[in-house]
């Protein structure tokens, strides 16, 4: 697999305010000589500041995004946002309702985002959380990774803050899609007519998208085309990771299935 290069922000720039553009990247290398590996090295996360912090309730928020996968067909799910297709295409993700799981977040993300119905896939995961099974092909529904980034100052929220995201891997059935594309051309008729959600449940009985959404289209790739449509995006550092690591798990999850 070679070896991947990610460009870390100093987390002492950040804090003392100097502007993205004057900011001073590291350069560090990750040996991705196996999966486990990749995964596992300490402090090599992109973009977070690495020091421990302690916010309180009003200063952070939470969230999940899913990697939904077709795996008869071996494609995943992409999504664009049609009024902002010039930075590309990205994986469902939200911020958590309060009283969630985040097993719940991805699934409802992954659906509200994604368009499809998903449920929580178990792969082969390497994780430092205790096993009661002392197997490192132990399957299980764990984040595969976890993404935290600084929320700027906003009108909404004076003193800016954190934002942390647990990705995990998820599948959609024949079924699934078979639903999908009957409901396809209802979910079009409801982005090109940009109706509210009001007007949504009160045509179709149904809600598929927050206001923001409404403009979201979902289609399902191939895993080589998928790679490249996220390397083409605004952030494809970290979604191409989490996409990247959430393939192989997969493909060794296919390769297992196939040796027993």
């Amino acid at each position: 697999m070679g070896t991947r290069v990610l460009y870390i922000i100093q987390a002492e720039e950040k804090s003392r305010g100097i502007p993205p553009s004057q900011q001073t990247p590291i350069k560090r290398s990750i040996d991705e000589d196996t999966l486990e590996g990749k995964m596992a090295q300490p402090n090599t996360s992109y973009n977070i500041p690495r020091e421990s912090s302690l916010l309180c309730a009003k200063d952070f928020i939470t969230g999940a995004g899913a990697v939904m996968f077709h795996r008869k067909s071996k494609r995943v799910v992409l999504v664009i946002d049609t009024r902002q297709e010039q930075f590309g295409w990205f994986l469902p993700k939200g911020r958590r309702d309060i009283g969630e799981t985040f097993e719940q977040t991805a699934v409802r993300e992954g659906e509200e985002e994604g368009g499809y119905p998903c449920r929580l896939l178990p792969v082969p995961v390497p994780t430092r959380h205790p096993k009661k099974v002392a197997d490192g092909d132990t399957l299980s529904t764990e984040p595969i990774y976890m993404h935290n980034w600084a929320i700027p100052t906003k009108r909404s929220w004076k003193d800016g803050g954190m934002y942390t995201c647990f990705w995990y891997v998820c599948e959609i059935t024949d079924e699934d899609v078979e639903k999908v594309e009957r409901e396809k051309q209802e979910k079009e008729i409801l982005n090109r007519a940009q109706m509210n959600l009001a007007e949504a449940k009160t045509n179709t009985g149904k809600v598929f998208m927050d206001y923001h959404e409404l403009g979201y289209r979902s289609e399902l790739f191939g895993y080589e085309e998928a790679n490249k449509l996220i390397a083409e995006s605004i952030d494809s550092t970290v979604f191409g990771c989490v996409l990247g690591t959430a393939i192989e798990l997969v493909q060794k999850l296919d390769a297992m299935e196939t040796t027993d």
